[in-house]
């Protein structure tokens, strides 16, 4: 296997060399300014920014947006997903359903929630939280459901009471599957929170992208562009780190 230094080398040539063939591109002007700036541009945009009195009240309003929603969707998905994933009948039941709400565009709820809610923080969460709450449920019913036979037949064995069972068995089985699906979820939160941003001109950096636009300004709407993606790679980085330290023995296990 690689190492690490190896892999993140790699990972770090290949942005190196979309950067240049996007300067090289710019350079011989094969590029619209007006669509695409050039990238020297852009890099000017992303320090101008940071002086703007709007980009840090965007920049946390995106962010704790979105760690609601993930959050919210968490504290749902995860007790209801283990219910259906121990009960083979309720997930044979319940499996077209799940698949109709995971292919579900949330987007179109938009224009229900404005008229319910108002457009503000709290339908951006509601939107972002319905996005993530499908990616949790599934990986915690897979994992639920992916029990080992010794585990269930030492648990039946034993006549293990069901929130012993809940707590101390299929909850942690299900660990590993709950981390995968709450890291898809943090990466659909800022798409989904910055998207909700742009059409419904809600305080955070996809109004920003939305301004920048409005008034020519496109290398500073590609500055907050990338600074939202930049978001999402921190905040993905974050819980993997965070899923390293809680799931060390689930790691080292699938390492060996």
């Amino acid at each position: 296997m690689q190492s690490t230094g190896k892999i993140y080398a790699t990972q770090v040539s290949v942005i190196a060399a979309l950067f240049v063939a996007w300067a090289l591109i710019g350079a011989a002007g094969l590029l619209n300014p007006a669509i695409v700036p050039r990238i020297e541009n852009v890099a000017a945009a992303l320090i101008n920014v940071l002086s703007r009195p709007e980009f840090f009240p965007a920049l946390w309003a995106t962010l704790f947006d979105s760690l609601a929603g993930v959050l919210l969707a968490t504290v749902v998905a995860v007790p209801l997903g283990v219910l259906i994933g121990m009960f083979p009948s309720v997930e044979r039941a319940t499996r077209k359903l799940l698949d109709f709400g995971r292919s579900f565009p949330v987007v179109a709820l938009m224009p229900i929630f404005v008229l319910v809610i108002g457009a503000n923080s709290t339908m951006k969460i509601t939107i972002t939280s319905i996005a993530c709450f499908f990616p949790i449920l599934l990986q915690t019913v897979y994992g639920a459901r992916r029990l080992e036979p010794t585990i269930v037949d030492t648990v039946q064995s034993y006549r293990i009471p069901f929130l012993l069972r809940f707590f101390h068995v299929i909850l942690p089985a299900s660990a590993p599957f709950i981390a995968t699906g709450i890291r898809i979820a943090i990466s659909i939160s800022i798409l989904v929170t910055v998207g909700t941003e742009v059409i419904i001109q809600i305080t955070g950096l996809g109004s920003q992208v939305n301004f920048a636009r409005t008034y020519n300004e496109v290398d500073i709407a590609f500055a907050y562009t990338i600074y939202a993606g930049l978001l999402g790679v921190f905040l993905t980085a974050l819980w993997d780190w965070f899923e390293g330290r809680i799931l060390g023995w689930h790691h080292r296990s699938t390492a060996d």
